[in-house]
């Protein structure tokens, strides 16, 4: 049982070393700024929003007339030429006119053909504005998502900010509930060397030893975790060590409920997301609608020719072109609807939105409310153990109880601090969830 508990101890200093050494101070606000301007999420993001703006300024462009080349080198492999017989205009001088058939030929087995065109859409002006359209609602709609993806980010940096903070004073209460433990196990086998204690004690004692040392381990590895995560989402390498400052924001405007649920429905991403698909959806019914109208096209075109017959080998054309659908079997009848559905999609998905919006922030509200009466009450449990560890930390000092007592004591005052550090950052994470679903990015 000793060589498990030697065994146990080296386990822990050397979990212990890797925390030692020089590690990066950062502050909440630090984290949350770093972790938005590094996450590869809000990268990812920011470059479809990139995307859809370059998508919007390609569908502007169609509003403008457009000029364009064909050109093409031709073979055919035969001609229609024109055959005049023998004497076919009469005779003159007693010969035929002409006085044997003669062939002409209409141009050449290979021409070539070279046109420059330029165009000017006329009734498409209408599909091309809700076109426009279309592609304005994707950019907010892009920028809607980039914002919510940012406020998870910062959520997410709040917690495990927390989670970090909290694991280490947990790790503290740990340790002080294994000194508590190693010096126990002295006092037990003494007494069962002088026999005053039977040896279960004693292995009792080893037992707890080699338990608070587990906690230890088990407090180093979930430390590790957390950290790693986080050196994750700020974009910092794994094993980047951190110091983490625990004067965390206390200061919030407090509003009532209903003030939060105003300010979500006009900032919150999710429900300016679901609105612009509104937008994008009547675009979307409009254009299906404008597939009943002719495309008409003015257009001016230069050509030239070679091998062509009764063509000049440069020549300008201008015109109207007309393209119209005359019937499609209720081809576009089909797509009306399909769009009419969709934009009521849209609007059920806007209500649905709201509605979840609302309950999250009554949610988040309660949870305020209830995480704060915890800090209080954490907050008195802390008094009453540092009262006490006082207390015993005296009587040691005269000899009335054992220095396991005092150790006892002062792990449970780590323990109260712990659990008073959890409350308190509780708290302000249900603020952070509070301010995200009102659309707010917390610590930014």
């Amino acid at each position: 049982m000793k060589r498990l508990v030697t065994v146990a101890a080296l386990g822990l200093a050397a979990a212990t070393s890797q925390y030692a050494g020089e590690a990066r101070h950062m502050t909440l606000s630090e984290a949350v700024h770093l972790a938005i301007d590094q996450s590869r999420l809000l990268k990812i993001a920011r470059l479809k929003v990139s995307e859809s703006e370059e998508r919007k300024a390609g569908e502007r462009s169609a509003y403008f007339p457009s000029l364009k080349n064909e050109s093409n080198i031709l073979h055919v492999t035969d001609l229609q030429n024109i055959s005049i017989p023998t004497g076919a205009f009469g005779n003159a001088g007693g010969a035929p006119v002409p006085s044997r058939e003669t062939i002409l030929p209409q141009g050449r087995d290979t021409f070539y053909t070279s046109g420059t065109q330029l165009s000017q859409p006329l009734t498409q002006l209408i599909r091309i504005r809700d076109a426009n359209r279309i592609a304005a609602a994707e950019v907010a709609i892009s920028r809607d998502e980039l914002k919510q993806a940012e406020n998870e980010v910062a959520l997410r940096v709040h917690s495990l900010y927390y989670g970090v903070l909290i694991t280490q004073l947990q790790r503290k209460a740990a340790e002080q509930q294994a000194q508590y433990a190693s010096a126990n196990l002295r006092e037990s086998e003494e007494n069962v060397r002088n026999g005053d204690a039977l040896k279960v004690a004693a292995i009792q004692g080893q037992a707890t030893v080699l338990e608070s040392q587990q906690a230890v381990l088990t407090a180093d590895l979930q430390l590790s975790d957390l950290t790693a995560e986080l050196n994750d989402l700020l974009g910092l390498p794994l094993d980047t060590k951190l110091d983490l400052d625990d004067g965390v924001p206390t200061g919030f405007d407090s509003r009532s409920r209903e003030e939060y649920v105003q300010t979500a429905w006009s900032q919150n991403p999710q429900i300016k997301a679901a609105a612009e698909a509104i937008a994008k959806a009547g675009a979307a019914v409009a254009s299906a609608k404008t597939a009943y109208i002719p495309d008409i096209t003015a257009y001016a075109r230069q050509s030239y020719q070679d091998g062509l017959p009764f063509f000049v080998r440069n020549f300008g054309t201008l015109g109207v072109n007309m393209t119209w659908d005359l019937f499609d079997f209720g081809k576009r009848r089909a797509a009306v609807r399909e769009r009419q559905d969709q934009l009521e999609e849209a609007r059920e998905n806007l209500r649905r939105s709201k509605d979840e919006i609302a309950v999250s922030i009554e949610r988040s509200y309660n949870k305020v409310e209830r995480t704060k009466n915890l800090v209080d009450v954490a907050q008195q449990v802390v008094k009453l153990r540092q009262e006490s560890e006082r207390l015993a930390r005296n009587q040691s000092a005269q000899g009335v109880v054992l220095v396991s007592d005092h150790r006892q004591a002062t792990a449970a005052t780590y323990r109260a601090q712990a659990d008073l550090l959890q409350a308190n950052l509780g708290y302000l994470l249900a603020w952070a969830e509070l301010q995200a679903s009102a659309g707010i990015t917390p610590g930014f």
